[in-house]
């Protein structure tokens, strides 16, 4: 019986490396589902359909055969699909009937998902025989939820890494397949953080993968304990003088992509901060804070830290 998979995820960096990754190991993927609000040719009322490059050429008297026009130039999830040749959804409603069935027509061994923003239902997990996989960016059972990465930033975690594990019908709970270590360093943007994190999790998967076509199914459960994270809201980009210097420049650094500016609170006054500039472990002021035109020093515990007031657009 032939080892195929489904994969499941967005149209995002996180994804694309993680797919391209099954594909350089030859891999065989019978489709590509995604889940999102941008892609191409999805209504309000779409539950999954059949997706299309704008430009692509259909070979004569061979439907299968898709050749791309060669203005596609942008890294995506989209592109790499369509230049393997692997069919690709978008999907708006996980929970449908017909997402089901069309799930059990592909008769898949094993579905893989990397950054999909749904709940895969158990209706949907129980179809592959093998179940569904999933490359999680932090070190279960801590960080599960959606954005594990910002949130190991924010609490200055220093034991940072990837998680392949089996699923079940909650958020990031199910059984560990395999583990490994992503160290990170200073003043890292979550972007690169995050290339990293779908690099050390597509080789740990297909480590996985392998050990499942031979036979082998890797499976602990996950230590009690853990922690889960919703969405980052406004208020959580809050920094304070009791963290370290370095720790507030990491997570600031790593969280500029965001878009949030940072809230201080010192010495009874409330400032925003759009972006750090420097840091300092050893350095100190003799004041909790330095006004210095559009900038501001402050002290942190240990350390100092010079960061850029935020200036609204009028």
């Amino acid at each position: 019986m032939a080892f195929e998979v489904v994969f499941l995820g967005s149209d995002c960096e996180y994804s694309r490396i993680v797919l391209e990754m099954l594909i350089s190991a030859r891999i065989k993927i019978s489709a590509v589902w995604l889940a999102g609000q941008n892609l191409p040719g999805l209504s309000e009322d779409t539950t999954i359909k059949s997706l299309l490059p704008p430009d692509a050429i259909v070979a004569e008297n061979d439907p299968n055969s898709l050749q791309l026009n060669s203005t596609f130039v942008k890294e995506s999830v989209l592109q790499t699909t369509w230049q393997h040749g692997i069919p690709l959804y978008g999907i708006k409603r996980v929970k449908a009937d017909e997402t089901l069935r069309i799930l059990k027509s592909l008769a898949p061994a094993l579905g893989i998902v990397a950054c999909f923003p749904r709940l895969v239902p158990e209706a949907l997990l129980a179809v592959p025989r093998h179940g569904f996989l999933n490359v999680h960016p932090s070190l279960l059972p801590n960080y599960r939820g959606p954005a594990p990465i910002f949130w190991q930033f924010r609490a200055g975690e220093q034991r940072t890494g990837v998680t392949v594990h089996w699923m079940d019908g909650q958020f990031d709970t199910g059984p560990i397949a395999a583990q490994r270590a992503v160290p990170l360093s200073d003043g890292i943007s979550e972007h690169d953080a995050t290339r990293l994190m779908a690099r050390a999790g597509g080789r740990a998967l297909v480590e996985v993968l392998h050990h499942v076509i031979g036979g082998e199914l890797p499976y602990r459960r996950q230590p009690p304990g853990g922690s889960y994270q919703p969405w980052p809201h406004a208020e959580d980009f809050s920094i304070s003088v009791e963290w370290t210097a370095r720790r507030i420049f990491n997570f600031m650094r790593a969280s500029a992509v965001w878009g949030h500016p940072y809230i201080l609170e010192i010495d009874g006054r409330r400032f925003l901060l759009s972006d750090v500039l420097s840091w300092s472990n050893y350095a100190t002021i003799e004041t909790p804070y330095e006004l210095h035109g559009d900038t501001i020093v402050f002290r942190c515990s240990p350390g100092t830290i010079q960061a850029r007031l935020y200036q609204p657009n009028h």
